[in-house]
Parts: structure tokens; sequence; C-alpha cells
């Protein structure tokens, strides 16, 4: 789990992380142009339409995603904030939904096609298909690294400790990671009392792992210097006589404000780690060093199934690209095939809640997607012509344009 790649010197800390997710959607988008341009070029369309599309494509899918994943957690995860809207906008604290990706990005790809370019939908959306396949297969890939869309536990059921792997490539998540904290809320996982703090609610809380890092990285410099700040003030504030009024009233001043700041430290991140550690007699470093042997049960790694799963899809619909004999079906097959792959992926991912009639929301929306699907499959074998509007078949200059040849376009 690496959720930031690096950080770039002098710069704020909340812009100097650069993460891991948004790095793996970026190649993601890169690729994945790159491959529809390619499949452009070979068809004689319009390499510039297919950039233009990407474009639409990043900007709808970021946004259709994180729409809804706000609308999805409005209520446990924004709404509760002392500045909800802030948050909606506050992407890099993470919240995507793939499926709000595509279900803006298709009517944005389509109305600038029918619209704008003037193009062939048909075409172009082919061109697309495999690429959106590939996008998705290489994000699953950031998600993996940032520790979200984690599966659920996968434990030998004869291991009386209940803490060996089931399969030999499950994974367990460090501590503090989103997989681990559920699985103590879920009491599936036990931590000792030296990692547990009384938060704001009455349940005991793990210290997060962000806490932990801070006060190492503080080393006690803040509390030394906070205690040398009170010290040297009540030293002042004993110093002075009772009849310099004025120079008395603001040493006890100063001294009072010394104390603020330390009381204010006391229940900061760090302040609360420095406290935990004292109160178990252990140094920061050893508490931290405790949090480490402490990582999630064996979870299945989905984000990597869907990697692989998102791979397949893209190889097929590649192959399908250049031997199929009707324009417009590689979009409809690709809802087809990952609505199948998402819904079972769901059945073992923990990550998602049941809120949706028994099911996750995005098992309810593969539900419809796979739907549209084959509706669309219907529709297009049935009322459309197998060549889009405008388009011509390819033929290699050295060919003669056979009868029963499928079509390159």
């Amino acid at each position: 789990m690496h959720p930031t790649v690096f950080k770039i010197p002098y710069l704020p800390e909340w812009l100097a992380d650069i993460k891991s997710y948004g790095v793996m959607m970026m190649i993601a988008f890169l690729t994945g142009i790159w491959m529809a341009c390619r499949r452009a070029m070979r068809s004689q369309a319009n390499p510039d339409i297919v950039l233009n599309l990407g474009f639409i494509s990043l900007v709808a899918g970021v946004a259709g995603a994180r729409i809804m994943f706000v609308w999805h957690y409005w209520d446990t995860r924004f709404a509760n904030q002392p500045h909800p809207w802030a948050a909606v906008f506050d992407i890099r604290a993470g919240g995507l939904e793939f499926w709000g990706g595509p279900l803006l990005t298709i009517p944005a790809i389509y109305i600038y096609l029918r619209f704008f370019a003037k193009a062939s939908a048909r075409w172009y959306m082919d061109m697309l298909a495999p690429s959106l396949a590939w996008g998705l297969a290489i994000t699953r890939i950031g998600c993996f690294l940032n520790g979200c869309c984690w599966g659920s536990v996968c434990v030998d059921q004869h291991d009386p400790a209940r803490m060996h792997a089931e399969v030999p490539w499950a994974v367990r998540f460090p501590y503090g990671s989103p997989a681990m904290l559920q699985q103590y809320h879920f009491g599936q996982l036990t931590l000792p009392r030296e990692l547990l703090y009384q938060g704001p609610t009455t349940a005991a809380e793990p210290i997060a792992r962000e806490f932990l890092d801070a006060a190492i990285a503080d080393d006690g410099k803040t509390l030394h210097q906070l205690r040398e700040n009170m010290d040297a003030a009540a030293r002042r504030a004993q110093a002075t006589t009772q009849s310099d009024a004025e120079d008395l009233q603001r040493n006890k001043d100063a001294l009072a404000e010394a104390r603020k700041a330390y009381f204010t430290h006391q229940i900061s991140p760090v302040g609360l780690v420095e406290q935990q550690a004292s109160r178990y007699g252990l140094t920061v470093r050893q508490l931290a060093a405790l949090a480490d042997h402490y990582r999630s049960k064996p979870v299945h790694p989905t984000q990597l199934y869907e990697m692989i799963s998102g791979m397949l899809i893209s190889w097929l619909l590649s192959i399908m690209f250049y031997y199929r004999r009707r324009h417009g079906i590689l979009l409809p097959w690709f809802l087809i095939l990952y609505s199948i792959s998402r819904y079972l992926l769901e059945a073992i991912r923990q990550d998602n809640p049941l809120d949706v009639g028994g099911v996750t929301i995005s098992q309810a929306i593969s539900f419809g997607t796979f739907a549209a699907g084959v509706i669309a499959l219907i529709y297009i074998y049935k009322a459309l012509p197998e060549i889009g509007p405008g388009v011509k078949k390819f033929v290699l200059p050295d060919d003669e344009p056979p009868t029963a040849r499928p079509i390159r376009a």
C-alpha cells in the first residue's frame, strides 16, 4: 500500500503529495488514448477527434465518478463536515465510483460526435471501447496502491487464530488502512489497548496512522519547546515585583498563553500520541513499532482481480474491433461483459454497503447496464445498417475489396 508516490519539495503539505491513484489514472488515460488513436489511423478515421474525445472522457469521467460517490455517501462522508461543499470538491481526499464515469461520459461523447464533430458515433465509440476497459484495468492498480476497493476477509477456516490466508495471493493491508479500520469496527479484528484511545464517541478508536507519523516526525520537539516556554513565563511572572503592576499583568498573560498553547498541544494529534505512549510506558517510536505488527486480516485483492478482468475485456474488444461486421457493437459488449464481471466481484468486496435492495449500488447499476447493453445490441442488429453514416470500408491498397471480408473500419 503506497498511496503517495513521492512529495514535491518546497510546496505546501496539502499540495506536495503526488498520489499513486492519480498517477495510475493519468497513465491509463495517456495509454488508452494512444491505443485509440492507433485504431483511428488504421481505420482511416480522424485521430484529432479521438484526442478531443479523450479530453471529454477525462473531464466527464472524473466528474461523473465524483458525483456518484458524493451522492452515494453524502450522509456519512459529507453532510457531517464543517464545510460540506468544500469537501465535495476536495478530490485529493479520495472518493470516486467507476460507474459514475461512463454514465456521464457516454452521453457527453455522443453529444460531441453527433452535434459538433458531425461524425459517426458508432464508429468512434468502437475505437474508444477497448481503451475504456484498458483504462479501468490500469486505474485499479492505483486502487490497490491506495488501499481502497478492498475485498472480503479470506482466512483459513481450519486456522484457530483465523489469521492464515485461505488463498496464497491474499493480501494484508497495513495498520491504519481503510481495510484494517473497517475490520476493527466490524469486530473481525482486535487491537491491543495501547493502540486504542477514547475518541469523541463512547467507543474506543484506533490511533490513526497519520497521527503516529506526525508524532514521529515531530520527535517531541514541540512538547519540549512548549514546556520551556511555560517554565520561562512562570519564572518571569514570579520574578516580577508587585510594585510594577503593568509588567506583572503582562507576564501573567504570557504565562496564561503559554499554558493554553501547552494544553492545546495535548489534544492535538501529536499530543494524543505522546500521551498514549506515556500512559503505557512507551516511547512514540515504540508505539509506532507496535502498530506495524497489526495489519488487516487477509483479504481478496479485488483491485487486482478487476485489473485482470479489465485487461481481458480490453483484449477481447480489441480483437473484435478488427473482425466485427457491424459498427457500434463494442460499447454494448463492454457494458455486458463488465457488468457481469463487476457484479461477481462486488460479491467478494467488503468496502461497499448492501444498501440497494440487498445488493451494492454497483451491482444494482450493473443490472441496468447489462440490460442496456443487450437492448443496444438488439437495436443495432435489427434497426441500423452495418456501416455507420459517412464511413467507408477500409481496404488495404494491394487488396481487391472482397464481398465477404470483415470490415476494418
